[in-house]
């Protein structure tokens, strides 16, 4: 799914998110139900951002991912820490041996899966990995954000040394984005490429209906680019879950 991309994507999320920030309110909401962490479990953990962020302020994680080229990335990017593991692996099939204090899938990840029955899948492998005192968080983009927000439109952003065109075609369950992008040479040429991607849209109904189906307790339910409580215009949902 990333190839070349990869690396766009990398310095494209180091400008837009605030993983310090990030990992201090994953570390409130821990501290707040008492859940003391020490390994870690990043499901889907791409080019290792937040991977790093938690790795210095001391944890254990194991990361994974499924897309060699975001591995390469983040292999390179933490090859100084001695408390990861990086591993390849599907969110709906990944097993360890181990067991976690705090279990985390970020960024929209289970948006790539297409059915409810795979995100179930993640579910019952992600409780198996599980403390009895531990923690679940992942998010995801919500109905509003792919079918009001994003829809059918068109997107132009500028930054210093490239600028991307995205444009996204709705569906009835799952939205296309189509992203040129246009990297700036030495010699003041552009380079173009052109990413396609697909995301599902699952409905919070249904994913509550497989947190009780599934024995996992809901604690909060977040706006997880705020960390405040849960609007009809929020963009992704955090959830915040314990067996």
């Amino acid at each position: 799914m990333y190839n070349r991309f990869s690396y766009i994507y990398d310095d494209l999320m180091k400008r837009q998110v605030d993983y310090e920030l990030l990992a201090s309110n994953l570390i409130k909401i821990c501290q707040k139900y008492q859940i003391d962490v020490k390994n870690v479990l990043e499901c889907g953990m791409g080019s290792g951002n937040l991977t790093e962020t938690l790795l210095k302020r001391g944890f254990n994680v194991d990361g994974f991912d499924i897309s060699d080229e975001m591995l390469s990335i983040a292999y390179n990017k933490l090859i100084d820490y001695k408390n990861v593991n990086i591993l390849k692996g599907d969110i709906r099939t990944f097993t360890s041996s181990k067991k976690y204090d705090l279990i985390c899938c970020f960024f929209d990840v289970l948006n790539y899966i297409k059915t409810i029955d795979e995100i179930e899948l993640f579910l019952k492998k992600a409780k198996k990995q599980m403390n009895e005192n531990s923690i679940l968080m992942f998010d995801i983009n919500t109905e509003y954000k792919l079918k009001e927000y994003l829809g059918n439109n068109t997107f132009v952003s500028e930054e210093e040394d490239f600028f991307y065109v995205w444009r996204n075609y709705i569906k009835k369950n799952y939205i296309d984005f189509e992203i040129d992008f246009f990297i700036k040479n030495e010699n003041n040429t552009y380079e173009k490429i052109k990413e396609i991607q697909r995301q599902y849209i699952h409905s919070e109904n249904d994913i509550i209906q497989l947190f009780e189906k599934n024995e996992l307790k809901i604690l909060d339910i977040k706006d997880f680019e705020t960390f405040q409580n849960k609007e009809k215009t929020t963009y992704r949902t955090l959830y915040i879950l314990k067996i």
